[in-house]
């Protein structure tokens, strides 16, 4: 399904690798400019020739996905002027066979609850780390087909190093990917020859060295280390004992996010303890309005 008109120009070597894969999970990029968006983008619209095909992008705000030269902003440039019909108050686009593919986001952890009546035989997620882990296993629920449709099932991400989740991310896919078939494609600027590299290259320099590791070379090791806890003094473990004593406790914060704003998270951690030895098995962090957080 790689010749397809509604692409608008030829996969590089890294997104054909991308769109081959047959398994149910995969994530590709790494390094900024490796064209992780037009990979999510070609994939999404692999099917939409299939009558009763549904596909589904996500970004974390819908700001993020209207800004320029994002997901919805770049399926109109792709698609505009085309026999696909744009739905400008649901953000979908209809094919002629009736094929859809829908823009979404999930700026609060309950937003993914939206989609709980909803079907889709593809689910994407541009910068993944920007979405918590509860998000993204949710939104397995709603990857289904009926019986005797072939379409296949897929489950399909791009993502950055860094972010809140980093070590989520990280962990399934790189650190325990091959082992569960959970497919990682990276992907460094060198590999997208659309992009002028070099001019990016020099904007990437200007980025402290922790961010500019982790954009240009996409290295997953690269962390921004805290003053009081260095994350390589423990380890992750498989389960935590049975019959561990536990607590959650909350650092509440009661903001939204808005436009020229950034305030802090409610971030709620639950630990727990056996024999002199404490536990972190649980963290959760929002940002949202007093009654979001009270609930």
């Amino acid at each position: 399904m790689l010749e397809n008109k509604w692409i608008p120009h030829e996969p590089t070597p890294k997104q054909t690798e991308f769109l081959l894969l047959t398994c149910r999970e995969a994530l590709y990029g790494g390094a900024a400019g490796g064209g992780k968006s037009d990979a999510l983008l070609m994939a999404s619209l692999q099917f939409v020739d299939v009558p009763g095909y549904s596909a589904i992008l996500f970004r974390r705000t819908y700001n993020d996905l209207a800004l320029p030269g994002a997901l919805m902003d770049r399926s109109l440039e792709w698609l505009g002027g085309s026999r696909a019909h744009w739905n400008g108050m649901k953000h979908i686009w209809t094919f002629p066979s009736g094929a859809t593919l829908t823009f979404g986001n999930l700026e609060y952890e309950a937003t993914k609850y939206r989609y709980q009546s909803a079907e889709f035989q593809y689910i994407g997620f541009d910068e993944l780390t920007q979405f918590t882990e509860s998000q993204y296993r949710y939104l397995f629920s709603r990857l289904r087909r009926l019986e005797t449709v072939t379409i296949p099932l897929r489950m399909r991400s791009a993502s950055n190093p860094g972010n809140i989740g980093h070590d989520w991310v990280k962990r399934r896919f790189l650190t325990e990917g091959q082992k569960y078939g959970k497919v990682f494609i990276s992907a460094k600027l060198q590999d997208n020859p659309y992009l002028d590299q070099q001019k990016y290259v020099e904007s990437l320099n200007e980025l402290d060295p922790i961010t500019r590791n982790q954009y240009l070379n996409g290295d997953w090791t690269a962390r921004h280390g805290g003053s009081i806890f260095k994350r390589e003094w423990f380890p992750i473990i498989n389960a935590a004992p049975a019959n561990l004593k536990k607590v959650r406790y909350w650092d509440l914060a009661a903001t939204k996010p808005t436009r020229g704003r950034d305030p802090d998270y409610t971030v709620g951690a639950l630990m727990a303890e056996q024999h002199g030895f404490y536990y972190l098995l649980d963290i959760q962090r929002l940002r949202g309005a007093p009654p979001q957080v009270e609930a």
